[in-house]
């Protein structure tokens, strides 16, 4: 298995991002096939099989590199250096004060720009042997083996970007494994104590991008209870279990379950946007979520070493910009974001996402795909 490199121009001003905007293309032993772009370290396509073997691009995404430019949504990115909501855009490390950038009301919200999910990553080829001793070099446990080559993305963020404490030399590796993974694997260095809470803001809908609604996809989380939320949708200190609520998702569920309950937590956020606190975690490889496409068989289980699970079905989805003819809409898609509980810098009962020097910290979120 081999990766293909090549320019991804912008179409309004070719030579503006020539140096920069590149494509990685990662094909599978079996076939399956991504691409990833360098703004954004983005997935921009990822073409699996149905139980038929026809392929389908089940990654949202937009038309061309000017319209992931101007992309509020994140498709496909890579978020952080923190993901999700820090309230008031505040929080305090080693008795040192930081204010960071409000831009989601009077939180914090991925980070806010510059962040990675919207500068330019320096993008290379890993062999497979290199891509194997960075997972070994992990220390996660139950990750398998590569499938072959793999696309590392690098970039670093500055002491001062958006407020954040610490240059943070970051890495970002996707790969294919030999179970039919495909595989994130973060990793993090800095000079100064900070914050380092990425996640993954992939789009999916398993019966193609451009399928329509995911409302009759069958999500199950490995989870029995959820953080929640206050008022500004931000995690407060506050657990619910999912017993007996609409949050249960533990034996499977129409995702329509989760657009059109009553809950306020969902009501709040239009559908789903929340926590879930995955069950036995201990920091190695764990299983998360599986999600199923009844029609065409597709199946895609989550596996994480991160504590928690962000379930967003695509609430606020519109535009003109989409990859396609057909523009996307709320519910047609879903994310399931592997992370640190947001808002864990500000309560001390979470998991810390404080990374200091010294440490190298990784993390990983792994796509496994099969057919029923």
């Amino acid at each position: 298995m081999t990766v293909i490199k090549e320019k991804f121009p912008s179409v309004s001003d070719p030579s503006r991002y020539e140096d920069l905007s590149f494509r990685f293309t990662m094909t599978s032993s079996s076939g399956m096939k991504a691409s990833f772009i360098t703004y954004g370290a983005r997935i921009e396509t990822l073409y699996v099989p149905d139980r038929d073997g026809n392929m389908a691009d089940v990654m949202l995404g937009m038309k061309g590199l000017d319209e992931y430019l101007r992309d509020g949504g994140n498709h496909g990115a890579v978020v952080g250096r923190s993901a999700n909501r820090i309230k008031n855009a505040t929080f305090t490390i080693d008795g040192i004060e930081y204010h960071v950038t409000k831009n989601d009301g009077e939180n914090n919200l991925h980070g806010g720009s510059p962040a990675y999910q919207n500068i330019f990553w320096n993008g290379e080829i890993l062999t497979k042997d290199e891509t194997d001793n960075y997972i070994e070099a992990s220390g996660i446990a139950g990750i398998p083996e590569a499938d072959g080559e793999a696309v590392m993305f690098n970039c670093v963020s500055r002491d001062g970007d958006c407020g954040f404490p610490g240059n943070i030399d970051t890495t970002v590796i996707y790969a294919w494994l030999v179970d039919g993974t495909l595989l994130i694997l973060y990793r993090a260095e800095t000079d100064k104590a900070t914050v380092f809470a990425p996640t993954h803001h992939a789009y999916f809908n398993l019966g193609g991008h451009n399928s329509g609604s995911v409302e009759t996809d069958i999500i199950m989380v490995n989870s029995d209870r959820v953080t929640l939320k206050d008022e500004t949708n931000c995690n407060c200190e506050q657990y619910r279990d999912v017993e007996g609520t609409d949050f249960d998702l533990r034996s499977g569920a129409f995702i329509s379950q989760l657009t059109t309950s009553d809950e306020p937590q969902m009501v709040m956020s239009r559908g789903i946007d929340q926590n879930y606190c995955i069950n036995g975690y201990n920091g190695s490889y764990n299983f998360a979520a599986c999600l199923t496409e009844p029609d065409s068989g597709r199946v895609m289980e989550v596996y994480t070493d991160l504590p928690g699970i962000q379930l967003y079905a695509g609430n606020h989805l519109g535009g003109n910009d989409q990859k396609g003819d057909i523009p996307y809409k709320p519910y047609d898609a879903i994310c399931l974001e592997a992370q640190m509980y947001p808002n864990s810098i500000n309560i001390p009962e979470f998991e810390s996402p404080v990374i200091r020097p010294g440490e190298v910290r990784y993390h990983a979120c792994g796509y496994k795909f099969s057919c029923v």
